[in-house]
């Protein structure tokens, strides 16, 4: 555990330092305002790293001086420990925040993905395989957690919005971003999909669910009386989740292979 703490401690100061976090259990004035500050040099280095951007330019300089003057407006006029920070002030910090968390994961997830793309090639994995288990499980470890997290702390409906809003939008934000940067940079109109097995057996597997998540709230399981299991999605359903989840990789697989 030491030698493992003593390994992420860099990542976690410079996350400190970096991801601004105005709420009351973590707030701290000093630390929010030099985050605010320091948090525009991660971003520099995230387009670097990703797009090759160079903002260390002449016209990039207010990009550098507005996150510096608001951090001094926050040394100098937030509340230390007389009280939490005005709700008008917080909530823009946070979800600037959550933007600078949010480039810490991309960048989290494209290492991750290299590193299992590379053990892939070294074991020998095909990459169907690879795709359809450790690439999917390493993609959707930080939202399984979060949901889990979620759900033990007694908020159902919370989990399961989220559940079904996160792939939601990586399906509509994600390929409609992409396929508009794609068609502005190629200058093209039209772009040609292939629909693979694995992505035609999702979108039937997707459906099942949905419609099993429907039938199990709004008809409940057969074992407790109707007035009882009405609106309710009783445990037996998550044994359901992962027999549909297993015939899924098993499905997609079997059609690769034919």
């Amino acid at each position: 555990d030491t030698f493992l703490l003593m390994c992420e401690f860099p990542f976690i100061v410079l996350r400190k330092i970096t991801v601004p976090i105005p709420c009351d259990e973590y707030y701290c004035r000093s630390m929010v305002a030099i985050s605010i500050m320091i948090s525009p040099y991660w971003l520099a280095w995230y387009f670097n790293a990703q797009s090759g951007l160079n903002i260390f330019v002449a016209e990039y300089i207010p990009l550098f001086l507005v996150p510096i003057f608001v951090g001094l407006l926050v040394a100098r006029f937030a509340p230390s420990g007389e009280g939490p920070m005005h709700v008008f002030v917080s909530v823009p910090i946070t979800l600037y925040g959550f933007i600078i968390a949010a480039t810490y994961l991309d960048a989290v997830a494209d290492k991750l993905v290299d590193i299992l793309s590379f053990i892939g090639i070294i074991c020998h994995i095909p990459s169907q395989i690879m795709g359809l288990t450790i690439l999917a499980w390493g993609n959707s470890l930080g939202d399984l957690s979060a949901n889990v997290a979620v759900a033990n702390k007694g908020l159902a409906d919370m989990a399961i919005t989220a559940c079904f809003a996160g792939p939601v939008f990586n399906m509509l934000i994600g390929p409609g971003i992409g396929f508009w940067l794609l068609g502005n940079s190629i200058g093209v109109r039209d772009v040609p999909v292939d629909l693979t097995p694995p992505l035609e057996m999702g979108f039937v597997f997707s459906m099942l669910n949905c419609v099993l998540v429907a039938v199990y709230g709004l008809c409940g399981c057969s074992c407790l009386e109707h007035s009882q299991r009405k609106g309710w999605i009783q445990k037996e359903y998550g044994y359901v989740a992962l027999v549909l989840y297993m015939g899924y990789i098993v499905a997609s697989l079997s059609w690769q292979h034919m």
